[in-house]
């Protein structure tokens, strides 16, 4: 493309479809294109030089995203590109309206949200319940422990490992499923915190598996690179129960174990 006069590049971008506005080396306004008009609703005639005024001030910032409201009131998000106008000591600020676009993205990103919780399964753990795979799996478990008055536990436990916390999980996970029977469940929250439902077990039986796992993990810190402490909250289905008390009951338990000295809560 051949050089473009100065007055031919303002031509060009006074039609361009993006909001522009120039501003000189002397910070001094230079022109806006039409879609910078159509964006503020002010003209090139009826801007001053005076790039603080609070219609221009928010526009001029140095971020590449900036948030903006117009003048209506309207919050809008902005993606912005400043270059160099040929030789001219112009700079240009282009302005594209992304509000849509982050709209989209923030309802795309919660929907995600909401699809992980409602996954029967923790995608990182493989083979483990998600806290909601738990909750759905347990209701009926749940319902049967009250009606035929059959012992049913639940174990919370969280594991205080940050160094090999990753590597950690994964082990903890195969060592609960080993230590489990068939029929119970195994499940992991959203806080990394994993969730043992019992069937037929009540809650001195419940304590004697915690016991246990601890003396497995005493054993598991010894090639570890710092200890493996884990802290338990226990919950026995009570009368009054649903799934989602009785699994509530044993997280709040397991948040008093965490200051408690034996690291061990059971709820009342």
């Amino acid at each position: 493309m051949k050089n473009l006069s100065f007055k031919d590049a303002l031509a060009l971008l006074d039609i361009c479809p993006m909001a522009m506005l120039l501003i000189g080396q002397d910070n001094n306004i230079h022109g806006c294109n039409q879609a910078f008009t159509a964006l503020t609703g002010e003209s090139a005639a009826t801007l001053d030089n005076d790039t603080q005024q609070p219609l221009l001030a928010p526009l001029l910032g140095e971020a590449t995203i900036i948030n903006w409201v117009t003048p209506d009131g309207d919050e809008r998000w902005l993606a912005v590109e400043t270059v160099a106008v040929g030789d001219a000591d112009v700079i240009a600020r282009f302005y594209l309206d992304v509000t849509e676009k982050l709209q989209l993205k923030k309802e795309r990103d919660a929907l995600a949200v909401e699809l992980s919780e409602q996954a029967l399964h923790d995608e990182r753990l493989t083979g483990l319940l998600s806290r909601y795979g738990i909750l759905v799996t347990m209701a009926p478990l749940v319902a049967r422990s009250r009606r035929y008055s059959s012992p049913l536990s639940i174990i919370a436990m969280s594991v205080d490992n940050e160094e090999e916390r990753d590597t950690v999980l994964r082990k903890l996970s195969f060592l609960l499923k080993d230590q489990t029977r068939w029929a119970d469940l195994v499940g992991c929250n959203g806080a990394r915190n994993f969730i043992l439902v019992l069937q037929e077990t009540a809650r001195d039986s419940a304590l004697q598996l915690v016991e246990k796992l601890s003396a497995r993990l005493a054993t598991m810190s010894e090639t570890a690179a710092e200890p493996i402490l884990a802290s338990y909250g226990i919950a026995q289905c009570e009368k009054n129960d649903d799934a989602t008390s009785l699994l509530e009951r044993a997280e709040s338990a397991l948040d008093e174990a965490r200051t408690s000295e034996s690291r061990i809560s059971i709820a009342t």
